[in-house]
């Protein structure tokens, strides 16, 4: 019990301590040692109690005595709100505050109670564990980063105040205060089981933030802080008429006692303030409809933004609505109102980031989008589900953590926040730049920690027949990938000449970012002991179950990759300095690369100008905000309704839920390792053949003699010997890597061992091509890759639809399992592989939908994303082109495979019609515009995923 008072009370102590000594010198001192001791206790909170549920016995009076304290604080904070909305004049603010006011007191006159005093209020469990190490290293981090942080930010406000003729007054040490407050009160609420003591650490984190986000007390705080205050409000009073009702029903308010009340006669009394506490942990996780109060929280100085609304703060209402999993599968409306609106809001704003180029508001949209997939995972209730919810916990939380503090550092450097001012900051600030590619590519990228925390989702999903979340999920991902690789190629821009301003980095921002970084790559080299030791014996104990979605040997390669990649991103490798430099193509005598001016065929100076691809009118901010508004109220009320209209009994009956066991038949890793050399072997002779084939078949449907069939290899083989040039030092290396990534995902196919991370691999294999074309930050490779960006948006979909299909007809992900059926799944999923041929055409680089590649000369006179790639990196793309080919085909072929060795003939003659049927659309079909690419497959991912998955899904449940 000593560590957890330490972890409360030491933050409590150090904000009473900034308050009172304020100038730099000390201040510096007490928040590095502070945060130093926090991080120590928290770490050594997680040694003691890691696999070791324990309830903390208080005395009566020492618990009555909590509950007061409790009571004291939350009537205090209710006090307080409804004087600031008196001050600011605020009808909404007034109003709610009043509400809230009155029913504190009317739940705290309960909690005074003795009778009421719980025997055991203080509970910490492998989830707890978990909350504590992240608010106590990722949360102490923060505040150590705000030290040189708001350093800056204190000189600009000076310089502007002197501007004004004014003097700016200097309220650091009230923020970093209230920090150190915010994080006493998160330990209250990851460690509480008495719901009377959790309400008040609650509250406390609602007036931090919004005392934070109108920190600068300009016009826009201001009104973003009434925002956020109103809205949190309403999830504040939901969680205190919770309260009451439990306290009116005699349930005991311990947390981690009422999954045995939900299994027990008492069951009913739980279906209201189940809705009420999930209405609170939705508008805490800032899910739609209330959701705009985070975005408005982005005018806050940056480590508001880093602490509260993405690392912590936020993290209060998933972790909530995890603690309350259990209970979902007792209760169908809360759970069908959670999973929904989580869903939504995933999606919803998944495509609103792809229209932001403020880099903030891209960072918002993006957490309140990734807490949407939690509280869909929570709400759906099931280990599997709970397992991926806990691992998007983790990888979100030192991921975003990073993105939110080099975007803060950076725009004190550029003076912008704005994407488009980013280019080239590879060469301003080399070591940041770095470290926001690595901090982007944990948000989206497999293997960290993402492509097992969705395949998790999937499954959950599978399992629980929701058609609607899985369909939502194919189309949400698909869009992150969109916003995220434009976002990392606007960094991965290499210009030939740059100023490094990286020498003004105050040392603490850097041990804040540094510390981070170490924290993300560890979690996702760590991510088969997390997996085992942590998260599977807390599932284990609390449901009884422990859920494995992927052998030892994929976790094995999966670490692999993420040491791979962190020494790509973080190291000199593959930055050859002999190449010859040489400029961009700008269809004239370049006189400037940097700025991209050159000579035109009339002798003008032009300047060629290429920005990011926002697609304001596909995805309409103010639309689609308007829908998820509609939609998400739409399903609280419905959720609400059926209180009233369904009997008790049926509202605490159990979800309907199929057990579907995830099968593990894949290789071990000698026979995955076996597989990568044999595809490596083969892949490249059976794609040049194909690629010759080709262009002799395309000849003669064109009338004309074509070439030689092994004319691809003879000039693959021309361009390995062409002089060593480049725009850049950096392409080849990237073009490596996707090589690399495509035939480590070949082999894994041909191996028998897992789809989804064989399709995860080839999706980063074409984003390291496109952070490639990106880097050379040429007009017409920038095309190309943006363009290549929309086109794995289109396929997307499909690709993890065809996962899911294949998962519900084999009940694995493993492809080895294929030899073990009675039938080929094309019987279960003909409309999935109809959706498969209809993609191919796009993965083939065919028309009409080469649009980003123009792989034949007579569709354009530029290539798009290879137009600066020559010799050898040129050639590694033909060569990954050939792979690629290959395996594409290989998926055809696996939906005619079962367990007869007659099969494979059937399966090849398949793949040979359709091969050839993809070189007559070729050929006889002109290029398509972007919109059609996009329109036409995602109508074909959502009609034959609704279609074929809900009669593959559903019908179990008939």
């Amino acid at each position: 019990m000593g560590l957890i008072a330490a972890l409360v009370f030491i933050p409590l102590a150090v904000a009473v301590l900034l308050m009172l000594f304020r100038t730099d010198r000390v201040r510096d001192v007490i928040v590095v040692g502070s945060a130093a001791i926090i991080a120590v206790v928290s770490v050594a909170t997680a040694v003691a109690y890691l696999g070791k549920p324990t309830s903390f016995a208080f005395t009566p009076e020492l618990s009555l005595a909590g509950n007061y304290v409790a009571v004291a604080v939350d009537l205090f904070l209710c006090g307080f709100v409804f004087v600031q909305a008196i001050r600011c004049r605020n009808r909404t603010m007034l109003a709610l505050s009043a509400v809230q006011l009155a029913v504190s007191i009317w739940c705290g006159s309960f909690a005074l109670h003795p009778e009421d005093a719980s025997a055991a209020p203080m509970y910490i469990d492998t989830l707890s564990v978990i909350m504590v190490l992240i608010v106590g290293l990722v949360g102490s981090a923060i505040c150590i980063y705000a030290l040189g942080y708001m350093k800056d930010f204190q000189h600009h406000e000076d310089e502007a105040a002197q501007k004004r003729g004014e003097q700016a007054s200097d309220r650091r040490h009230q923020f970093i205060a209230l920090m150190f407050l915010f994080l006493s009160a998160m330990f209250i609420i990851v460690t509480a089981d008495n719901l009377d003591w959790l309400v008040a650490g609650w509250e406390i984190t609602t007036v931090c933030s919004y005392l934070m986000i109108g920190f600068t007390r300009t016009a826009d705080a201001k009104r973003s802080a009434t925002l956020q205050i109103n809205l949190n409000m309403v999830g504040g009073l939901a969680f205190h008429v919770a309260l009451v009702m439990l306290h009116i029903a005699g349930v005991p308010l311990a947390i981690n006692s009422l999954a045995d009340i939900a299994a027990g006669p008492q069951a009913p009394l739980l279906i209201m303030p189940l809705l009420m506490l999930s209405i609170a942990g939705l508008t805490k996780a800032a899910q739609m409809p209330f959701h705009k109060w985070l975005l408005g929280a982005m005018v806050a100085p940056t480590p508001t933004s880093a602490l509260l609304h993405s690392s912590t703060m936020v993290k209060a209402g998933v972790f909530l609505l995890v603690k309350l999993a259990p209970l979902y599968m007792v209760y169908p409306a809360a759970s069908i109102m959670v999973v929904m609106v989580g869903g939504v809001t995933f999606v919803l704003c998944s495509f609103l980031a792809i229209s932001q180029s403020n880099a903030k508001r891209v960072l918002a949209y993006s957490t309140i989008a990734n807490l949407g997939l939690i509280s869909a995972c929570a709400g759906v209730g099931t280990a599997e589900a709970v397992w991926a919810a806990v691992f998007l916990i983790i990888f979100h939380t030192v991921s975003k953590s990073i993105l939110f503090l080099c975007v803060g550092t950076v725009e004190h450097r550029i003076g912008s926040r704005n994407i488009e001012d980013m280019d080239g900051l590879f060469a301003r600030l080399p070591h940041l730049t770095r470290f926001m590619m690595l901090g982007i590519l944990g948000m989206f990228v497999a293997p960290f920690g993402m492509l097992i925390s969705k395949w998790a989702t999937l499954v959950s999903f599978a399992e629980t027949g929701n058609v609607i979340f899985l369909i939502l999920l194919a189309f949400g991902s698909a869009a992150t990938f969109f916003f995220w690789a434009k976002w990392l190629g606007k960094l991965a821009g290499v210009p030939q000449r740059a100023e490094n301003v990286e020498g003004a980095v105050h040392k603490s921002e850097w041990f804040a970012i540094g510390f981070i970084a170490v924290l993300l790559l560890g979690c996702c080299l760590g991510l088969p002991v997390i997996s085992t030791q942590v998260v599977s014996p807390y599932l284990e104990y609390v449901f009884q179950s422990s859920p494995q979605f992927i052998g030892v040997d994929n976790m094995v390669i999966m670490v692999v990759i993420v040491a791979f990649i962190a020494i790509v991103l973080l190291t000199p490798w593959g930055r050859a300095t002999k190449k010859r430099r040489v400029e961009v193509y700008l269809g004239g005598t370049c006189t400037d690369p940097d700025s991209r001016r050159f000579h035109d065929a009339m002798g003008r100076t032009m300047t060629s100008t290429k920005r990011n691809w926002y697609m304001e009118d596909v995805f309409p901010e103010s639309a689609i905000t308007n829908i998820g508004l509609v939609v998400t109220t739409a399903i609280l009320l419905m959720a609400f309704a059926a209180t009233f209209i369904f009997d008790a009994d049926f509202l605490s009956a159990s979800s309907f839920y199929m057990e579907r066991t995830v099968l593990l038949v894949g290789p071990e890793l000698p026979g995955l390792l076996l597989g990568v050399v044999v595809f490596a072997v083969c892949a490249p002779v059976l794609g040049c053949l194909l690629d010759g084939l080709d262009r002799k078949v395309s000849a003669h449907m064109q009338g004309r003699v074509g070439p030689k069939l092994l004319q691809p290899y003879y000039d693959v083989r021309k361009l390995l010997g062409k002089e060593d040039a480049s725009v850049n030092a950096v392409d080849e290396a990237y073009v490596t890597c996707a090589l690399i990534f495509c035939m480590l995902a070949g082999g894994m196919f041909v191996s028998g061992s897992n789809l989804l991370m064989c399709i995860f691999l080839v999706t980063l294999a074409t984003l390291f091509i496109i952070i490639s074309a990106y880097s050379a930050r040429s007009p017409f490779a920038d095309t190309g890759a943006d363009r290549e960006c929309l086109q794995v948006m289109s396929y997307e979909p499909m690709l993890l639809i065809m996962s899911v299909g294949f998962f519900t007809a084999t009940q694995s992900f493993d492809v080895a399992q294929l030899w073990n059926l009675d039938m080929p799944i094309i019987v279960s999923l003909v409309p999935i592989f109809c959706g498969l041929l209809f993609i191919l055409t796009i993965k083939l680089r065919k028309s009409p939908f080469d649009l980003s590649y123009s792989h034949h000369a007579h569709q354009e006179l530029v290539k798009g994303i290879t137009t600066e790639m020559s010799g050898r990196t040129l050639a590694k793309v033909e060569i990954m082109h050939w792979c690629e080919s290959v395996l594409f085909l290989m998926w055809v072929g696996m939906f005619f495979v079962w367990n007869n060795p007659a099969s494979i003939a059937l399966a090849v003659a398949v793949v040979a019609v359709t091969w050839f049927f993809e070189v007559f659309i070729d050929n006889n079909f002109a290029r398509m515009k972007w919109q059609s690419c996009l329109k036409y497959a995602w109508i074909v991912a959502l009609v034959v995923g609704v279609v074929n998955l809900f009669y593959v899904l559903i019908t179990p449940f008939i």
